[in-house]
């Protein structure tokens, strides 16, 4: 009678791991038809079963660029090298135009326009702050000159 669970857990695993392949297989379908919905939620079905699957998160940041969703697709991607650093489960020149595309519309987004607005703000900040300095010199000179 105990082996019964035994036998029982060792028919399921595979299946198991055959289900979350098919998944995976099922949504880079779907992104490759161009059905990006739909391969959304069956990659976050994907990643809540498995979140630690380099191969989900990189499928992710494939959708998520093809949403033109480009700071989260960073996000994705640089997770995927985490957990995966060589990336080996896709091809090598996928990888490497979907890393050139993140990289190529970083200073598009919102957060590396972040950069450029503080760097642009210190200037004014600078701008005002030695014009009010000369203003005050400038005042403080016309005071100190004897009157007649």
């Amino acid at each position: 009678m105990r082996r019964v669970p035994q036998c029982l857990a060792l028919v399921l695993l595979p299946a198991l791991c055959i289900a979350h392949a098919a998944t995976l297989e099922q949504a880079a379908g779907l992104l490759q038809a161009g059905h990006l919905e739909q391969a959304d939620r069956a990659i976050a079905q994907v990643l809540a079963a498995q979140p630690d699957s380099a191969r989900a998160h990189y499928l992710d940041a494939r959708l998520l660029a093809a949403e033109h969703k480009w700071p989260l697709a960073e996000d994705e991607l640089e997770r995927a090298r985490r957990l995966d650093p060589d990336l080996g489960f896709a091809p090598a020149a996928q990888a490497q135009a979907l890393a050139s595309e993140v990289l190529q519309h970083r200073w598009k987004n919102p957060r590396g326009l972040a950069g450029y607005g503080q760097a642009a703000l210190a200037a004014l900040f600078v701008l005002v702050s030695g014009y009010l300095v000369f203003g005050v010199l400038r005042g403080r000179g016309r005071n100190s000159t004897p009157k007649n």
